[in-house]
């Protein structure tokens, strides 16, 4: 099995299960936060990167009169989605489109505000933000939603402990190494903030190890000899820690006149 495929039957467990894309404790914090900037900007066109746990989606087409289009890898989620929220107020604006992020079916220039959950820390992060970027509009807004590491981990020991639990992992980003990327990929950081939600790393364990059928030695093992780490870092009590978290909107820069781009 490729990574797409492994990807795309990960992503249809995740909606099954209230894992770690859009997972309820985050969700109303997202969609607060999605409609202050649907309510400020009006996007008419607003694409998400798709369907997620499908209750922001639910709220975004409830809060906006906005044409929505959802680019989503798995037929089977959107099935589903339409089983529990088909009937639900605006859903009939939101259209889907069965395609991968790292080649948005979505036209150039086509979204006002495109929004991503979740996802960057999984999929090719810097290929897909060139084609978010190119289904925007100039001065455009990108919504992010993601887990970040906390400052002081030098040595990256979240990302290694949940490569032990999810070989597809990619690396989380420091926030400000994150507002970076996008500056180097031409966004310009608007606003946006940092917080923490506990997570459980036993029931993450369990969780991942149904998923991939590995048993949860090799992350026990790595979570015991870290121990003083995650507690200085990430304040570990028996099996719970503070993830941090980053919500941010950014927005594609316009080139000047002579292509040089104006932030």
């Amino acid at each position: 099995m490729n990574r797409t495929d492994e990807l795309k039957r990960f992503i249809e467990y995740d909606y099954e299960n209230d894992g770690v894309i859009e997972p309820e404790k985050r969700a109303q914090d997202l969609l607060t936060r999605l409609e202050d900037i649907i309510a400020a900007f009006t996007p008419a066109v607003i694409v998400k990167a798709g369907v997620g746990s499908g209750a922001l989606l639910a709220g975004i087409a409830k809060a906006s009169d906005a044409y929505i289009v959802v680019v989503e890898p798995s037929m089977k989620v959107i099935s589903s989605f339409m089983q529990e929220h088909g009937q639900d107020d605006g859903i009939d604006r939101v259209h889907f489109i069965n395609g991968e992020f790292n080649d948005f079916p979505v036209d150039y220039y086509a979204a006002d505000l495109l929004v991503s959950i979740d996802n960057f820390d999984f999929i090719e992060s810097g290929r897909a933000l060139d084609e978010f970027r190119r289904a925007l509009q100039f001065e455009g807004l990108l919504f992010i939603g993601t887990v970040i590491i906390e400052k002081d981990d030098i040595e990256g020991v979240y990302d290694d402990f949940i490569r032990t639990l999810f070989p597809l992992h990619n690396d989380y980003y420091l926030e400000q190494d994150l507002k970076t990327f996008m500056e180097l990929n031409e966004f310009s950081f608007v606003r946006g903030s940092s917080t923490s939600y506990e997570a459980d790393l036993g029931r993450r364990m369990s969780y991942f190890s149904a998923f991939t059928g590995r048993d949860t030695s090799a992350p026990s093992e790595f979570l015991n000899g870290h121990s003083k780490d995650f507690e200085r870092l990430y304040s570990l009590s028996g099996d719970s820690i503070s993830e941090p978290y980053f919500t941010g909107v950014f927005r594609r820069i316009k080139p000047d006149k002579d292509g040089s781009l104006k932030v």
